[in-house]
């Protein structure tokens, strides 16, 4: 069996407290840019964990953003062509909606306390 090769990766952190800010400064118009419906509605439905939802998928996407222009410096992904999901165990998946042909293999991990979020992406070939 062949074994797959790591060939991007891309970590980030975001503060809440700086989240928070640029939620409220953007408002509705931020939200459309960065996060898919499913994204919203995955968030809206945790509502005393909401922002630390977003932020952590906000992080992810930063995260996948890295990882990818390692692997293909010319794809150039915009925040809401990244969509995070969530299987019915919870694991956190990425979707890229950016029409490319070229598949990837990414793995995200993400974590979130009360004052940062931090996301992790590994894309495979």
């Amino acid at each position: 069996m062949r074994r797959a090769a790591a060939i991007g990766c891309g970590v980030d952190v975001v503060e809440i407290a700086r989240f928070r800010q640029a939620v409220s400064r953007g408002g509705a118009r931020f939200m459309r840019r960065v996060f898919t419906a499913a994204e919203v509605a995955y968030a809206n439905a945790r509502p005393r964990t909401k922002l630390l939802h977003l932020a952590g998928r906000f992080a992810a996407k930063e995260a996948v953003m890295k990882a990818v222009s390692q692997v293909d410096p010319k794809r150039r992904l915009a925040m809401h062509h990244i969509e995070v999901r969530n299987d019915r165990l919870g694991r956190p998946s990425i979707r890229l909606h950016d029409g490319r042909k070229m598949r990837l293999t990414i793995h995200i991990s993400l974590s979130h306390v009360q004052s940062v979020a931090v996301a992790s992406a590994v894309v495979l070939r």
